[in-house]
């Protein structure tokens, strides 16, 4: 069975691009979320501070079983990082606001040093180049291990959880065609909708299952935000779920519509950050933002100009907010 171990607390922080073998001594005790710009970045100067910044922290090895693979999963941190396990290098990452991960089993031993260098320097590499925002530095959604079975659902590729759901509605019928499509390194997958169950071939590390939801209950906005919930599985236990609505929308010169009526949008434009605390949001915060978007009446929202934190996105969709998102391609363009 897949495990999902939070390593936020305990960490060790300093703005310096030193690589320490052992938990360094003097460095600031923090614990993720993270941005060092909390206080600097919010006074509209654009003088915060900008450079390559250090956190370290000590783990024991996460008690695994046989062929057991342990990962490191970050789910943002700006703009680039490096990470060492024990002094080597076990992954890089370029971009700001996505999601990676790295098989980091091989690297461990009984006792670990985790060495994450963050870096928010102007560059001509990484997307945004220029914007009239802030672009935090820090590790600024926490950090978690996550153990797997030998056969698992995808987890480096591109960020992804393993698993896409698509569905498409008839207005005429109120059915539903629901593709669900999975990655792993398994040979079947087991995929359940609404009840319904198939077990299908992989090829290439690819399988997709088809499901007919006959008089869907729709995801309906603000009115009824229903979800359903596909789930994967594999023989060797490991799982993957997402959770989705079913909704008809498009834009027209007449406006947006939604499940073939009018729905006139009204929202806010919101980032990822507070006074006081930057960008390293908590749950807790994500839940006030959108209480109080519910708060003024608003459908929709904005989620300028990058990606959000997963979690908000989970918040839109339980919630009935239409989500315009972005990345962050913006000002200034590289060749």
């Amino acid at each position: 069975m897949r495990r999902k171990i939070n390593i936020n607390n305990n960490w060790y922080f300093d703005k310096s691009s030193i690589i320490p073998d052992s938990l360094p001594a003097g460095w600031e005790s923090i614990s993720l979320p993270h941005t060092w710009n909390a206080v600097d970045g919010q006074d509209g100067g654009n003088d915060y501070y900008r450079g390559t910044c250090t956190y370290v922290k000590a783990i024991a090895k996460p008690e695994i079983s046989g062929n057991e693979r342990v990962f490191i999963d970050i789910p943002g941190a700006a703009m680039s990082v490096k990470v060492y396990v024990n002094g080597t290098l076990a992954v890089t990452h370029a971009g700001g606001y996505s999601a990676f991960r790295a098989d980091i089993t091989d690297l461990l031993a009984d006792e670990n040093i985790i060495c994450i260098q963050v870096d928010n320097s102007e560059n001509d590499t990484v997307y945004p180049q220029r914007a009239d925002f802030t672009f935090y530095g820090g590790l600024y959604r926490g950090v978690n291990l996550i153990v797997t079975p030998a056969e698992h659902f995808e987890l480096v590729k591109d960020g992804s959880t393993g698993i896409k759901v698509t569905p498409v509605v008839d207005l005429t019928t109120g059915d539903a065609a629901v593709t669900v499509e999975t990655w792993q390194n398994a040979s079947s997958v087991t995929v359940t909708v609404d009840g319904q169950s198939q077990t299908v071939n992989s090829a290439d590390g690819y399988a997709k299952a088809e499901f007919t939801i006959e008089n869907a209950h729709l995801w309906d906005g603000a009115d009824d935000p229903y979800l359903y919930e596909a789930k994967a599985a594999l023989e060797s236990g490991d799982e993957v779920s997402c959770r989705f609505g079913i909704r008809n929308f498009e834009i027209t010169p007449d406006g947006f519509f939604l499940n073939g009526r009018a729905y006139p949008l009204r929202g806010v434009s919101r980032h990822q950050d507070r006074a006081g605390a930057g960008n390293a949001l908590t749950l807790d915060m994500h839940k006030e933002d959108m209480e109080l978007i519910k708060e003024i009446g608003a459908n929709s929202v904005r989620l300028a100009h990058y990606q959000h934190a997963q979690e908000f996105y989970d918040l839109c969709d339980e919630n009935g907010i239409i989500a315009w998102a972005e990345i962050p391609y913006i000002t200034q363009h590289m060749d």
